[in-house]
C-alpha cells in the first residue's frame, strides 16, 4: 500500500475511533439521571438471575460507581443495593469508584475484543478512587461468561466484536 493511500485511510478511519460531537450532542440533552436509570435497568435485566442467587455482587453494595463515556460525554452514576438490584444515584454524590473511557474502549472490554489488563495498563479505560474496589469488579466481570448470561447480549456482543474486527480489518490495524 503506498505511503499517501495509507495516510488518507489512517486519518478516515483512526486506529480506535471516538464518537464525533455531532453524534455526541443528543446524548449531552438526556438528562444525566436518564442515562443512569436507563444503566441501571439494563444491569438489573442482564443479572437477574445472580442478583436473586445470592451477594455475588456484595462487594459493592452502596458504593457508588460512576462510568463515564468521554467521547459520548455521558455519566452513570448507581450503587448496588443487595435485592434491589443497581440503583441510579444523584451526580452530587462522590462515587467510590469512577471507570472512565471511549465508546470503542468499553466496546472492546464488554466483548473482549482485547485483554482488560491492555486496555487499563495502556489507561484506555481508566479507574480512579477506590482501585481495590475497581479491581474486585473487573476480577468479576473477567470471570463471567457473557453467553452464560443469556438473552440477547451475546448475540449483541457478537454483532459487536465482528464490527470491531470489520473496522480494523477496513482501517488497516488488523495484526
Amino acid at each position: 500500500m503506498n505511503a499517501t493511500f495509507q495516510s488518507t485511510l489512517h486519518s478516515l478511519f483512526p486506529p480506535r475511533p471516538t464518537l464525533p460531537a455531532l453524534l455526541a450532542l443528543p446524548f449531552a440533552l438526556i438528562p444525566g439521571p436518564v442515562h443512569s436509570t436507563l444503566l441501571t435497568t439494563a444491569l438489573n435485566v442482564l443479572f437477574a438471575g445472580r442478583i436473586q442467587q445470592g451477594d455475588e455482587f456484595g462487594f459493592l453494595r452502596d458504593r457508588v460507581l460512576a462510568i463515564k463515556v468521554r467521547d459520548a460525554k455521558v455519566e452513570y452514576h448507581f450503587r448496588y443495593a443487595g435485592p434491589a438490584g443497581f440503583v441510579p444515584v444523584q451526580t452530587a454524590q462522590t462515587p467510590d469508584l469512577t471507570i472512565s473511557g471511549t465508546i470503542y474502549d468499553f466496546l472492546a472490554l464488554a466483548t473482549r475484543h482485547e485483554d482488560s489488563d491492555t486496555l487499563f495498563f495502556n489507561r484506555r479505560v481508566v479507574m480512579e478512587g477506590d482501585t481495590a474496589l475497581g479491581l474486585e469488579l473487573k476480577n468479576l466481570l473477567d470471570g463471567m461468561d457473557p453467553e452464560a448470561l443469556g438473552g440477547p447480549l451475546p448475540r449483541m456482543l457478537r454483532a459487536a466484536n465482528s464490527l470491531m474486527a470489520a473496522y480494523e480489518r477496513v482501517s488497516g490495524q488488523a495484526a
